[in-house]
This record gives structure tokens, sequence and C-alpha cells, in this order.
């Protein structure tokens, strides 16, 4: 590809060409303004404004040089770029030509070495085939020798055969001889072997006597280690109970253990001790319960106050039948006061969990009280299930 510092080059060149021709001109315009103002000394004033307006037209024409000079880079520098890129343009189709070339060199020799493929393998088909015949031509050699042989063999058969039958006959005679004198000796270690039999008989006897002790001994050794191997196998198993049963123990108190250990837990649980914008909604309605049930209490210890009053009044008659109703409407005034101030003492004990973060835990299965039952009903200290449950 073509370079670049030829376009760099030439601006220089072209500032210095410039320069060269305003020269000139800017040197003839200073002798000018030299001469004018030596020739007429009195007229001070327009020798002055005649030096300043040659200057003037002095460098605008460089300022138009300059411009020409810059336009002429730029031209420069224009077709600069355009020689490099149909440079470039050039290199590109020379290297798709050579990529061409190659793929087409590629695809010939791709085609030359199939041909070459084929070619192998059609010689390598007729060698198969000759070896073939090679092959079948001497199986037919082998099998011919085969059948020689075999005949051969047959022959020698035959020979063998007869040599053994002559060589059984011997033998039959020699085995004749052999039986006679096999009698003889025979008889021989019959008497022999009778004294023998005699003394093994005695012999016999006595191990059988030494063999009926011994196996009394070894029953007797048998049902004394099989009374000890049941005596260590009924300790092992007593002592395997023993420890399956401590097993199930620890087992046992380690899931008691866990069971308070939870319990413990649950007894001391926080459940909305996280929730401090619930505990502040729940702080509010016991302050409202608390509010109104005070109120109900004042409310009933006054009745209670009017009744007594009532009662301490001259005209009050027991004869007539009205003390009667009016101390059972004591009474029941006094059942509802009692459980007012029951139910204030509770919100009180509510107030205090709600402060400690303890408020909504069930006291009898140690649970979480639903949100929805601690709203709805205040004060709230078992779950459903309890309740339900008595």
């Amino acid at each position: 590809m073509a370079t670049r510092p030829a376009r760099t080059a030439k601006t220089p060149a072209a500032k210095v060409t410039a320069t060269r021709r305003t020269a000139p001109k800017m040197a003839s315009a200073r002798a000018a303004t030299t001469t004018a103002t030596k020739a007429v000394p009195a007229k001070a004033v327009k020798a002055v404004k005649a030096v300043k307006a040659v200057p003037a037209s002095a460098i605008v024409r460089e300022r138009e040089a300059k411009a020409k000079a810059q336009a002429k880079e730029r031209e420069a520098k224009a077709k600069a770029a355009a020689a490099a890129k149909a440079q470039r343009e050039r290199e590109a189709k020379a290297k798709a030509a050579a990529a061409a070339k190659a793929q087409r060199e590629r695809e010939a020799k791709a085609k030359a070495a199939a041909a070459a493929k084929a070619q192998r393998e059609r010689e390598a088909k007729a060698a198969a085939a000759a070896k073939a015949r090679e092959a079948r031509a001497k199986a037919a050699a082998a099998a011919k020798a085969q059948r020689e042989r075999e005949a051969k063999a047959k022959a020698a058969a035959a020979a063998k055969a007869r040599e053994a039958k002559a060589k059984a006959a011997a033998a039959a005679k020699a085995q004749r001889e052999r039986e006679a004198k096999a009698k003889a000796q025979a008889k021989e270690r019959e008497a022999k072997a009778k004294a023998k039999a005699k003394a093994a008989a005695v012999a016999k006897v006595q191990r059988e006597k030494a063999a009926v002790e011994a196996k009394r001994q070894r029953e007797a050794d048998a049902k004394r280690r099989a009374a000890e191997a049941e005596r260590l196998r009924k300790e092992r198993e007593l002592e395997r109970r023993n420890q399956e049963e401590l097993r199930r123990q620890q087992r046992r108190e380690i899931e008691e253990q866990r069971r308070r250990d939870e319990l413990e837990r649950k007894m001391h649980s926080k459940p909305y001790a996280e929730d401090p914008v619930f505990l502040a909604e729940l702080h509010d309605l016991l302050i409202e319960a608390q509010r109104v049930t005070r109120s109900q209490i004042e409310l009933l210890e006054n009745a209670v106050d009017d009744l007594l009053e009532g009662r301490e009044r001259p005209e009050y008659d027991e004869e007539d039948g009205s003390s009667a109703g009016s101390d059972f409407d004591r009474d029941q005034l006094k059942m509802q006061l009692d459980g007012e101030r029951l139910k204030n003492d509770l919100i009180v004990v509510a107030l205090g969990r709600v402060a400690d973060g303890s408020y909504g835990r069930c006291d009898t299965c140690f649970e979480p009280i639903g949100r929805a039952r601690l709203q709805a009903q205040v004060p709230v200290f078992t779950c459903v299930t309890c309740r339900a449950n008595g």
C-alpha cells in the first residue's frame, strides 16, 4: 500500500513557496514606504497613512497566498488519498486473484489425488484377485499332497495292524504263563494273609476300643465346648441387649432434652418482636381497650354504690320482696365488675408483654397466635387450637 509521508512533505514546501511569492511584494511595499517617508518629510500625516495602507494590502495578499497554499495542500492530500485508495483496491484485486489461483490449484491437486486413489484401488483389486488365484492353486496342491499322505498312512496302519496281531498272540501266551505263576504265588500269599488277618483282627479290636474311648472323650469335649460357647453367646446377647437398651435410653434422653430445649425456646420466644409496627398497633388496641374497660369499671362501681345507698334508705323494705331483687342486681353488677377488673389486669399484663416483645405467644402450646386473632380479641393469650381444646 502507498505510504502517506509524501502528503505531509508537501505542506512545508507549499508554505515556503507561498512565502517566496509574497516576499518580493512585501519588500517592494516596505521600500516604497521608506522612499515616500524620506522624500516628503513635511507631509508626515499622509506618509503615515500611506505606510499603514501598504502593509495592510501586503497582509491581505499574504493571506490569499496562504489560502491558495492550503487549497493546494488539501488538493495534494486528496490526490494522495485517492492514490492510496486505488493502491489498496489493486492490492485487494491481486489478493483475490491469488486466492482464486490457489483454489484452482487445490482443486486440481484434489482431482489428481482422487485419480491416484482410484488407480491404487484398481491395482489393489487386481493384486487381490492374483492372490486369490494363487491361494486356490496352493489349496489344490495341498489337497493332493494330503490325499497322498492319507494313502501312505493307510498302508502304514495296515502293516502296524498285522504286527500288532502277532504281538498280541505272543502277549497272550506270556499272559497265560504269568497267570499260572500268579496262582501259585496267590496261594502262598493267601496263607500269609490269613496269618496277617488274624493279627489285624486283634489290632482292630484294640483300635476300636481306643476309637470308642476317643469318641467318648471328643463328645465330652464337644459338649463342654458347646456349653461354653452357649454361655458366651448368652453373655454376648445379654451385653448386646444391654447396649441396645442403653442406646435407646440415650436416644430417649436426647429426644427428651431436645423437646425440653424446644419447649424452653418456645416459652421464651418473641414471635412478633421483629415487627415493631404490628406491636405498636397491638399496643394502641390494648390502650383503647384499657380505656374502655376502666370507664366500664367506673360505671359499674357507681351502679353498685347507688344500690347500696338505696338499701340504706328508710323507705327500703325487706318484707315486700324488693330486697331480694336489689341483692341479685348488686351481685350481678359485682360479678360484671370483677370481670372488668380481671380484664383490666389482663390488659396490663398484655401491655407488659408488648413492651418486652413476647405478646402474641400462646400460654398453652407456646406457638405464635394468629395476627387476625390478636387484632380481633383484646387481650388474648391462647391460640385458636388451644382455646378449642379447652
